[in-house]
């Protein structure tokens, strides 16, 4: 049903050919890498990589990635998360959020490990994401990114809209995103 939820929302909105605007768009609060967030990324069932914890994303930059395995640009993104991941080590958490994977003929999780097997994923992947969707400015568009200075603060937020030039936030994006959190941290704040 939640599932049926979602792929209305989501088809609607690429018939209407508009992503929904998203909070910080509309004036709202930057979504922040708070306990409340890093708790439900941590609670989602873990598909790759090591478990999502409180201790795996302290003191890091964190990188959250929504996608599913049929949307295009999310292929890309992909390759650039891995990079940048094999980049920075350590020093960042990725957490790539699975949402939407059910959607038109694409149903069960067949493509979804498919698509991991080819990717290989050095970093955290969890699925059922629409259960947080929510807590990260309801995310509706995919792929969709937000990076975290180490303190939770926002740096980055990109959303792929629907006819939008820019499909997916490129390794340069991540990169000097990256590089900003890690120089926040290091300046002190």
């Amino acid at each position: 049903m939640r599932c049926a939820r979602a792929f209305a929302f989501f088809l609607a909105a690429l018939i209407l050919g508009a992503a929904p605007a998203s909070a910080e768009s509309a004036g709202a609060e930057p979504v922040q890498l708070n306990d409340q967030r890093a708790e439900a990324l941590a609670a989602l069932p873990n598909l790759r990589g090591a478990a999502v914890t409180s201790e795996a994303l302290a003191g890091k930059a964190v990188v959250v990635a929504f996608w599913a395995s049929w949307c295009p640009p999310c292929h890309p993104e992909f390759d650039n998360l891995a990079r940048l991941q094999e980049t920075y080590g350590e020093d960042v958490a990725i957490v790539a959020v699975n949402i939407f994977e059910e959607f038109g003929r694409f149903t069960g999780t067949a493509r979804r490990d498919g698509f991991l097997a080819k990717k290989n994923p050095p970093f955290h992947v969890v699925a059922e994401g629409e259960q947080v969707a929510g807590l990260f400015q309801d995310v509706t568009r995919i792929p969709t990114v937000f990076v975290f200075a180490p303190d939770g603060r926002p740096v980055m937020h990109f959303i792929h809209h629907q006819g939008a030039t820019k499909t997916h936030a490129s390794y340069a994006d991540l990169d000097a995103a990256v590089r900003t959190a890690l120089a926040r941290q290091a300046a002190g704040g």
